[in-house]
């Protein structure tokens, strides 16, 4: 019998562990969670998230979304130019705890650089080089390739959305605003879909084209390529919570995504997510299912 989540013979907190460690990132399906922490706000253009990060990463979601704001040599993690309360040291540190406890796991992390900074002296790359420092007990992945899953292990791989004088982490620094593209120019290719702009309800059907397509080619790519494919979108008609779950007229990503995964189990690439513990974090774990699913 295969592992899977659905016959609990694999638990959402330790599922990579039933992985063959041989296996590239970009192989494997991944969920991951759109802007990761803006869980701590009520502002329905801003709230992306319901779980908390620990709770995230409890129930298998695997991919995070980090942004930060540099003050004064810090990160404060923001949505925009919205603070959520939380630091750079919070994240790390949870991200932390849990890889000590669940060490065949690893995390991806994709930093970015959100806000304009102010009242910096030092670079955004020198502040999270002092963050790597800092937390010295937390193991990061900072080379520019796509890591085998075994390296990576108890782990943090970083997809850096800064920039840096210097190699550090997978390079995603030529990632154009609101498009489906490619990133070749780099040792590690990426094939991502970030189109976000949802201006209204009707144009959720144009989100989720965007999304299946790519779901479509990924088990050609996953492998030669890593698949980012995000699920999320926004607009002042249609905040996430819409977009995601739809309304009277419209249906929302996360009922078009459950019927995609129910009638096809094959590799996704990484999806990422907005209010990932949607029925009781129905698509995470059917995600995860699908790296047993060749």
């Amino acid at each position: 019998m295969r592992p899977a989540l659905t016959d609990r013979t694999v638990s959402p907190a330790d599922w990579m562990s039933a992985i063959d460690g041989s296996r590239s990132l970009s192989a494997l399906t991944l969920p991951g969670s759109h802007d990761t922490c803006a869980y701590t706000v009520d502002d329905r253009l801003a709230r992306t998230q319901h779980a908390t990060l620990d709770d995230q990463l409890h129930h298998g979601v695997r991919v995070l979304d980090i942004r930060c704001r540099h003050e004064r040599d810090r990160f404060a993690i923001h949505h925009g130019g919205i603070p959520l309360g939380l630091a750079f040291d919070d994240v790390v540190r949870t991200c932390g705890q849990f890889l000590a406890h669940h060490p065949g796991e690893c995390i991806v992390m994709s930093v970015k650089d959100e806000w304009p900074a102010r009242d910096c002296t030092r670079t955004f790359a020198a502040t999270f080089e002092w963050y790597v420092a800092r937390h010295a007990d937390v193991r990061w992945h900072l080379a520019p390739e796509l890591p085998l899953l075994q390296t990576v292990r108890g782990g943090i791989v970083l997809l850096r959305r800064f920039t840096s004088e210097k190699p550090l982490g997978i390079d995603l620094t030529a990632w154009p605003d609101n498009a489906t593209f490619d990133i070749d120019n780099v040792v590690a290719p990426f094939s991502i879909q970030d189109e976000f702009r949802v201006p209204v309800p009707i144009s959720i059907a144009f989100k989720w084209r965007a999304i299946e397509s790519l779901l479509d080619l990924a088990p050609g790519l996953c492998g030669e390529r890593w698949v980012i494919n995000f699920c999320s979108g926004t607009g002042m008609a249609a905040p996430p919570v819409v977009v995601a779950s739809g309304d009277a007229r419209h249906r929302g990503i996360h009922e078009l995504l459950a019927g995609r995964l129910a009638a096809r189990s094959e590799p996704c690439g990484t999806m990422m997510l907005d209010f990932c513990d949607w029925e009781d974090w129905r698509h995470v774990h059917a995600l995860i299912d699908c790296n047993w699913s060749r």
